[in-house]
């Protein structure tokens, strides 16, 4: 697609009302949308119809993109399916049949069929629309479906490109090793983040059946979802903190097994750190592995692997940084005792990785990966610093100041702190909303990307759940902001004047 007359959203956001639904950035295949009005957001969550079919994309797992909805309907007329059917679109048939199972154990006599279509360059779950809820769960926790670029390709009925996707594959497999200190051959590519942690639970739920696993401290939304939804169920213990320690300690101490322990270092929204060589201290002799998720950091910034058995990364964030593609990986430790077993488990699931020109576009943009990591972690230090003491700030959750031990014991040397933070503002009911609305920067889903994004974080991850989260220390209210390439002194100047409009505090 001609990508010539595109709009550059890190010089000009869209930032107003009437920007609702522009892709972020401008192109097809972006993995974020604008949501330029607190009022949006809520109509966004709520169903509105109107916000709704303004929105010309929306965040991949939790929208289908209309070229994705073309290629489902022409699968539909292909296979002359009866009125009130629906189908969702995978890259192969392992993928589908998983979603199948999925339904199956989650519906009552259902009719849930897969095929495979269109030559057969893809496979289809077929579902009455009656259990469209339960296909569009799998949909967006588990992130196997196809991307934008497949359904393009599928439909076009090319694939002409494949070798150069083998080789790109390769070579972001080499680049993930040489940033982490592991071995290509331990590093495993998938379809988004979220398909990367589903392989991992898949994987040690296979090597430890029958057991639970434990999430450490409060987590992206869905990881946490993802283990319910999956697997012998889960544990949550929800604060970073030494009662949550002493918590998996009495777990392991009273003769409870576990199938693995998640953790994100630092954590998506509040950015604090577990205690790496603590928890590993607990899981080692036990030979439990430890998961550890490292998208915000990057590997520029930190060595998990010090104690990690397994390392996630959505590879749609920083290692992206355009905001143009979607994939994942996981990387497993070389010195792990479970390094084997996990290889043989996670190379079963690989299937096809990433689409071959998703991963293209992928190989051409983490060129410049190291650069960009590091010139945020030089402006958002700064301006965390001013936020901090504003007057109209309550609080900014930043790895720098949130358990600060626990992340300098993984930092490399000469890392630092990454672009991600979240903020609450003082009187939020009343001051949030208007903060957001003026604020003349892209606001919507998303983080690591080259400009800089603004999201009412719990709004948007836990709509239907928010006393939950206010219980566990997560306001309603928060206000989650990745910084992007800009210039210190250019975002600066937009957060000040939209806190001109906050009055009261």
């Amino acid at each position: 697609m001609d990508q010539s007359s595109s709009r550059d959203v890190l010089t000009d956001p869209p930032w107003r009302t009437e920007e609702l639904g522009l892709p972020l950035p401008d192109s097809p295949y972006a993995v974020s949308v604008s949501l330029p009005n607190w009022h949006q957001v809520i109509g966004y969550e709520e169903g509105d119809e109107d916000i709704l079919g303004s929105l010309r994309t929306g965040y991949p797992r939790f929208f289908v993109p209309r070229i994705i909805k073309e290629l489902e309907s022409k699968v539909l007329l292909s296979l002359g399916a009866p009125s009130g059917t629906k189908c969702l679109v995978f890259p192969g048939p392992t993928a589908a049949e998983r979603c199948q199972q999925y339904m199956i154990q989650r519906t009552d006599g259902w009719e849930i069929k897969t095929e495979e279509v269109l030559n057969p360059n893809a496979s289809v779950v077929l579902y009455p629309n009656e259990i469209a809820d339960i296909a569009a769960k799998y949909w967006r926790y588990f992130g196997e479906g196809v991307s934008v670029r497949q359904a393009e390709s599928v439909l076009a009925e090319k694939d002409e490109a494949k070798d150069l996707g083998t080789n790109a594959c390769q070579e972001i497999r080499e680049k993930i090793a040489s940033d982490s200190g592991q071995h290509p051959e331990d590093v495993f590519l998938f379809s988004s983040g979220m398909a990367a942690v589903a392989a991992t639970h898949r994987a040690l739920t296979s090597l430890s059946p029958g057991l639970k696993s434990v999430q450490f401290d409060f987590p992206y939304v869905d990881v946490l979802r993802l283990q319910q939804e999956i697997g012998s169920g889960v544990v949550f213990l929800p604060s970073a903190d030494e009662s949550s320690i002493t918590s998996l300690q009495g777990i392991v101490e009273g003769g409870e097994s576990l199938c693995g322990v998640y953790c994100e270092v630092p954590s998506n929204p509040l950015l604090r750190s577990a205690d790496l060589p603590k928890i590993s201290s607990i899981l080692s002799p036990l030979e439990i592995p430890l998961v550890v998720d490292d998208t915000v950091a990057t590997n520029v910034n930190v060595d998990v692997f010090k104690y990690a058995d397994l390392v996630t990364t959505s590879l749609t964030k920083y290692y992206s940084g355009v905001g143009d593609v979607i994939a994942g990986a996981v990387t497993v430790n070389r010195d792990s005792v479970h390094r084997e077993r996990m290889n043989s488990l996670l190379s079963e699931q690989e299937g096809d990785g990433i689409w071959y020109e998703d991963a293209i576009v992928l190989k051409n943009n983490v060129i410049d990966y190291r650069d960009r990591v590091m010139r945020v972690n030089d402006t958002t230090p700064q301006l965390v610093e001013w936020l901090r003491n504003h007057d109209a700030v309550e609080k900014v959750w930043y790895p720098k100041y949130e358990t600060r031990d626990n992340y300098d014991a993984v930092r490399k040397e000469g890392g630092g702190f990454s672009g991600l933070f979240s903020i609450l503002l003082k009187n939020p009911d009343n001051n949030s909303p208007a903060f957001y609305d003026s604020l003349e920067l892209c606001k919507g889903p998303s983080l690591g990307v080259q400009f800089t994004i603004v999201c009412p974080y719990t709004l948007l991850a836990h709509y239907d759940e928010l006393d939950w989260c206010e219980d566990l220390g997560v306001s309603r209210w928060l206000l989650r902001v990745s910084v992007g390439q800009e210039p210190y002194e250019y975002i600066r100047a937009r957060f000040e004047k939209a806190l001109g409009n906050v009055t009261e505090y």
